[in-house]
């Protein structure tokens, strides 16, 4: 109301109360007419305008809402119009008091959103774009953007790891291919596809997410994932105008799972024995009829026994806190925006940590009224401290699960103490050792641009963008000894990575837009140029005879241990796109898009044409539609095609490496020299060709109660064909490489979905909003080659993160990384039913039953089937917002229904087969004649069964719904005016607050193994251990002048 009362005194020249004498026509008074205008909670309105249709005779409101026309004899109507208000007109007929009530104007259908290479309002789109509301996320404590939108954008599923600064998944209607399916970002025009993280989102003005081909398709080869449009706060006041936000918060780990005490552990090692009818023995509990904790773990009592809860031994309670600083400033034609901000969160797990600090400096100014020059340019540098997690072998919150707790962080002399059960390093130890290895990244991005209006409508613009990034690593392993442990180290080791990446694009494009009659046309057609350069090395030494951090350094190392290597790629993308917007009578909407591609990645192929359409139809713009309780009614159609070309640069040709130990031969059988040699390490396939995705959406947006209730639908189906795949060849092709690159299958995507949003009128100083999304879509791989059965993981891939167990695979018929394996019946409970099930003779009582699927009598490999998916049936997230006076509070809620996950933390975690390792508090409940009901296995050692194997047993319903954020914020009013503030806001904020799931492990979002693995798609909800999501408590503040 006071920017109100401000327009209106500018309106009326700070004349409080209109002249009372004017005399409208020049004659004499014959009809007057008085009245009051107010808004909807009966606030007066100073400063309307009230006026006489068709003339330029009328006045304005004083400061009570009051108005008086003179001389209105020949008057028919009155219009009364307002900033911020819908017009309203009156028939005066024969009254002389009319008291109005304006109502706020809907701003919904009028919002200009960025769609390929320009802006349109939302009310002339026809395909599936949505906008993220970011005032509701920029003061969410994570490192990127893509974080921020979890749950808020309908058909957008996002997940990350949960470290610090960590990988995250974004997946517009659901996967589309096997490889890479993330989004492609545009930052001012610029294509991005990595380093969102580098990205300060206090510097982000408006986000969009085009989700369909006939929005996306102008982006062409990279754009069948969807594409994600970041626009930076721009200059646009003549005035400076100085923000400032910060927050400070903790953060603690929401959820843990329990290890065995060290008493438990012992007493359930001892009943294993009992149930395989054997003596117990140990060598640190002992042989007596109980398990006995000792005093000392080694004869030489030097490690005292423990009972520790390792999880809590490595992570901790750690600050977030971020600020940011953004100075806008205008004069005349140019304007400019400054940003510096700052970002710090340490890790839960200790000595894990991301820091970035940013800089971003954008502007534009305008010559002779036609040319627009202008630049944005941002510099961002990141460190982080990561460890391995999500991972059986090697993961350090896995590890924390598996040592024993009865085994000490310190012996006497407060040195870091060994596990003595088992090979595994103290996790508390590892963590310690590795806080010196950093991973520092730079990145440089920008573009510059100009723009030239030859005539009215008529634009032709140049754009060219820049993407560098920089990233180094130093990874230093010390020489250890833990007092007790199975695998000291006793030569350290040190390794230094560089890797770079350039790339430019340079955008060419004419544009003209105009209106005339009842037709508005808007024309673009351009060029677009993108090279990419990417470079690594390492190198290696060993035996530094020194440790201290000023001496880790190669040259400090031994020489003679020195290793290295390098390699390089280059590609590059040409292409034409053209697109036109036909918009009718503001009711009939058409827009056509097409895109030509060529790429330097494919060979005999390397051209692809991507076209695209769409419709729409404003049904409520009708002469025939006189409904006024739907404010808005549109209809729209879209179809079109995207590509990917997203494989190595190099993968249609051949290609050969030199290596003295494997290619270098003595050609003429001489003993005493070799030829050099060379090694086949590509097979090259010059007929690979473009994946293609072809996309057909059906939309719906209504509106009511004056656009107060917003109603978005969608209807899509997404086929991928000729989908990309490095496939093994058979061993009859002989070489050293036995894979190549080919175009094997095709996969669909059917989904629906929904956004509703509503805010109320303001009474009594109090309103309210809502915003609901829902999505729900449906994967399916619908075809491969003949000799493909299915795809799966590599081997030695699994080693590592399954300890060689298979959890997934994708199969024609079934959601990409589906989960596979036996199915499990539930638990034998007398040797009766172990008898009638006839397939496991070694099962005894309390050992899983499972399931003979193909019911030959026999239970193997044969028997294993799809037993779960890591997709969920549907997703939803709810927003809600109030507002009373000064106060505003918000929550956020989003969750998952149908998705499982493979919980294989129970693989160490259940069964003592592997009794070297410590067990969750899961096995307290294993099944016993005394506890029929468990559910866990009986425990043995021996594990005749086979009970530990792969099946359903691991498979859980991870559905859940969770209290993402909370916020109560207060704004001070009377403090901003005497400290001169335009804008003084302070609010506490709590995120992660409860989640209610019926999963058992650590948390039921369980993404990726790896964000950045060629696999990546593959390895989907299996939970080995991840890092701990947190629960933060913070409180920020939101200051402008």
């Amino acid at each position: 109301m006071v920017l109100q009362l401000f327009i209106w005194q500018i309106a009326s020249g700070n004349d409080l109360i209109p002249q009372q004498n004017s005399n409208v026509f020049g004659q004499q008074p014959n009809q007057q007419v008085t009245g009051k205008v107010t808004d909807e909670t009966g606030y007066p309105l100073p400063g309307v305008s009230v006026v006489i249709k068709g003339t330029t005779a009328g006045t304005v409101t004083n400061s009570e809402g009051e108005y008086q026309i003179k001389n209105a004899e020949n008057a028919q109507t009155l219009v009364f119009s307002f900033i911020g208000m819908e017009t309203k007109e009156i028939n005066i007929a024969n009254q002389s008091v009319i008291d109005v009530v304006l109502v706020e104007e809907s701003t919904w259908l009028t919002e200009v959103v960025a769609v390929g290479y320009g802006i349109k309002q939302k009310k002339d789109l026809t395909g599936a774009v949505s906008v993220v509301d970011v005032e509701d996320i920029s003061n969410t404590p994570v490192a990127g953007v893509d974080q921020m939108m979890q749950g808020r954008v309908p058909g957008v599923n996002i997940i990350g790891d949960y470290s610090p600064g960590g990988g995250v998944s974004v997946r517009v209607r659901g996967f589309s291919t096997i490889r890479n399916n993330d989004p492609l970002y545009i930052i001012d025009g610029v294509p991005v596809e990595s380093g969102i993280n580098m990205i300060n989102p206090s510097d982000i003005e408006s986000l969009q997410v085009l989700k369909d081909a006939a929005s996306a398709s102008i982006y062409g080869s990279r754009a069948a994932n969807g594409v994600i449009i970041i626009t930076t706060k721009k200059g646009a006041n003549e005035e400076a105008t100085i923000s400032f936000d910060t927050y400070v918060g903790v953060q603690s780990a929401a959820n843990q799972l329990n290890p065995l005490s060290a008493q438990q552990y012992g007493d359930l090692l001892w009943e294993a024995h009992f149930n395989d009818g054997k003596t117990p023995a140990n060598d640190i509990y002992g042989s007596g009829p109980s398990a006995i904790i000792p005093q000392f773990l080694d004869a030489n009592k030097k490690v005292p026994s423990a009972d520790l809860n390792w999880v809590d031994e490595i992570t901790q309670t750690a600050l977030v806190q971020s600020h940011n600083l953004n100075i806008s400033k205008g004069k005349g034609d140019s304007f400019y925006n400054l940003s510096m901000g700052y970002y710090n969160q340490e890790g839960i797990i200790k000595y894990t940590n991301f820091e970035r600090v940013s800089v971003r400096f954008n502007s534009q100014s305008t010559f002779f009224d036609r040319l627009v020059i202008g630049e944005n340019i941002s510099l961002a540098h990141s460190w982080s401290n990561r460890t391995t997690t999500n991972s059986v072998l090697g993961g350090v919150v896995y590890d924390a699960y598996k040592y024993p707790s009865i085994a000490p962080v310190y012996d006497v002399d407060e040195n870091f103490a060994g596990a003595f059960l088992n090979d595994i390093r103290n996790p508390l130890a590892r963590l310690y050792h590795s806080q010196d290895n950093t991973d520092k990244q730079l990145k440089l991005f920008g573009n510059v641009f100009a723009e030239l209006e030859l005539i009215k409508g008529l634009k032709l613009k140049t754009n060219f963008g820049v993407d560098y990034g920089t990233n180094y690593r130093r990874n230093f392993n010390p020489k250890f000894q833990e007092t007790g442990a199975h695998n000291p180290s006793t030569i350290s080791t040190l390794s230094n990575q560089y890797s770079q990446r350039f790339e430019w694009v340079w955008t060419n494009t004419i544009n003209y837009s105009a209106k005339f009659d009842k037709h508005q046309i808007d024309v673009l057609a351009g060029m677009e140029s993108i090279e990419s350069t990417y470079e690594y090395f390492n190198a290696s030494r060993e035996g530094f005879p020194f440790e201290d951090k000023n001496f880790r350094f190669l040259n400090a190392g031994d020489g003679g241990s020195q290793k290295n290597s390098g390699s390089g790629s280059r590609w590059s993308l040409i292409s034409y796109m053209a697109k036109a917007d036909y918009i009718y009578d503001n009711r009939y909407l058409a827009s056509l898009t097409f895109r030509r591609d060529g790429s330097s990645k494919l060979g005999n192929n390397n051209w692809g044409n991507f076209p695209a359409f769409s419709f729409g139809w404003r049904v409520s713009e009708e002469a025939f539609f006189s409904t006024e309780k739907i404010s808005n009614l549109k209809a729209r159609f879209g179809w079109g095609q995207n590509g990917n070309q997203d494989v190595p640069p190099y993968a249609t040709i051949e290609s050969y490496f030199s290596n003295p130990f494997y290619s270098n031969y003595a050609i003429d059988g001489a003993q005493n020299s070799v030829n050099n040699g060379f090694t086949q390490t590509r097979n090259g396939n010059i007929d690979l060709k473009w994946e293609t995705t072809t996309q057909t959406n059906f939309g719906l947006d209504l509106g009511f109660l004056n656009n107060r209730l917003n109603l978005t639908a969608d209807y899509f189906i997404k086929n991928t064909k000729d989908l990309l795949l490095e496939r093994p060849l058979p061993p009859i092709a002989g070489g050293t490489n036995q894979t190549v690159w080919d175009n094997v299958g095709e996969m669909q995507n059917k989904g629906f979905e929904l956004l509703v949003d509503y805010q109320s009128k303001q009474v009594n100083n109090f309103s309210w909003n809502a915003g609901l999304n829902f999505s729900k879509v449906n994967n399916e791989l619908t075809s491969l080659p003949d000799d493909i059965e299915f795809i799966a993981l590599p081997s030695a891939y699994l080693h590592s993160v399954n300890f060689d167990q298979e959890t997934s695979r994708s199969m024609v018929g079934q959601p990409i990384s589906s989960f596979f394996g036996y199915r499990s019946l539930g638990i034998f409970q007398d040797q009766s039913e172990i008898d009638a099930h006839k397939v496991q003779p070694n099962a005894k009582p309390g050992d899983l039953k499972f399931e003979d699927v193909n019911k030959d009598g026999v239970l193997d490999g044969d028997d294993r089937d799809f037993i779960g998916n890591p997709h969920p049936d549907f997703t939803v997230g709810l927003n809600l917002g109030l507002q009373y006076k000064n106060f505003d509070v918000s929550l956020f809620l989003n969750g998952t229904v149908g998705n499982d996950v493979w919980d294989l933390t129970r693989y160490y975690g259940d069964f003592y087969n592997l009794s070297a390792y410590n067990k969750l508090d899961h096995t307290l409940n294993a099944w016993s004649s005394d506890n029929p009901r468990g559910t866990v296995p009986r425990l043995s050692l021996d594990d005749p069964n086979n009970n530990i194997r792969p099946s359903s047993y691991y498979i859980s319903d991870a559905s859940y719904l969770r209290l993402k954020t909370l916020t109560i914020g207060y704004t001070f009013n009377e403090l901003a005016r005497k400290l001169k503030s335009t804008n003084m806001r302070v609010y506490v904020q709590a995120q992660n607050l409860f989640t209610i799931t019926g999963y058992e492990g650590l948390d039921p979002e369980v993404g990726l193994q790896s964000y950045s693995s060629e696999h990546r798609n593959l390895d989907i909800g299996v939970d080995r251990g991840l890092y701990p999501p947190s629960r933060t408590f913070m409180v920020g503040l939101n200051l402008n002048f």
